[in-house]
């Protein structure tokens, strides 16, 4: 398994600049959808919503079925502050299940890395990323 516990903080940014670097479409989509339409899906438990808006939101840049949400999510608000709202999902291909959060608020949005799952052994760190890389390359739809 791959986490800040194995590869430490600095190493895990790299997965997490690679994971962005794939998921750079989608996050732009899901990143322009109606903040109060999340928010209200969220307080509503209207997962099947959200479900579907992560789906449309990848359609054009991955792979159907790879992408997927969990079903937990949170919202912080503070007064005086555009909202922040992070939805926890999966990245789940062949060789690995990639956990992460995805957070957005008024300014941006960003990704954390909570876990990688191979399905088969990793010899070591430096294979780790490349089979990581590899499988991102995978998810993508042709250009």
């Amino acid at each position: 398994m791959v986490n800040r516990a194995t590869v430490g903080e600095q190493r895990l940014m790299v997965y997490e600049r690679a994971l962005a670097e794939c998921l750079r479409h989608f996050l732009g989509e899901l990143f322009y959808t109606n903040a109060g339409v999340i928010i209200g899906y969220i307080h509503g438990r209207q997962d099947q919503n959200i479900d579907d808006i992560v789906a449309s939101s990848a359609e054009l840049s991955l792979r159907p079925g790879l992408l997927h949400y969990t079903h937990h999510a949170n919202i912080v608000e503070e007064w005086g502050a555009p909202p922040v709202v992070t939805l926890e999902m999966e990245l789940q291909h062949i060789d690995l299940t990639a956990y992460f959060r995805i957070e957005f608020d008024g300014k941006g949005i960003g990704i954390t890395i909570e876990g990688i799952v191979f399905t088969e052994p990793v010899a070591s760190i430096e294979d780790s990323f490349l089979r990581f890389q590899h499988a991102l390359d995978e998810c993508r739809l042709p250009a």
